[in-house]
């Protein structure tokens, strides 16, 4: 598994990426997703994309659904 370096500068975490696990040239800015004790680094304004262009759940996703009756 490739793994960055963290370090401090100015107060600030600064993550260096390994060669093989950089953003491409153009991207300058990165969205971080907070998932539990980790950290997603994501184009900025991607974030969301491969949600949507996922496969979707699975068809047997909430066929059966406990929800209480509307009052």
């Amino acid at each position: 598994m490739d793994k960055g370096i963290v370090t401090l500068c100015e107060g600030r975490q600064v993550i260096s990426l390994p060669k093989a696990l950089a953003f491409p040239d153009h991207v300058k800015h990165v969205d971080v997703v907070p998932h539990g004790r980790a950290r997603i680094l994501v184009p900025a304004g991607e974030s969301w994309d491969s949600w949507f262009d996922g496969d979707g759940p699975s068809d047997d996703f909430m066929l059966e659904r406990d929800q209480p009756e509307s009052a």
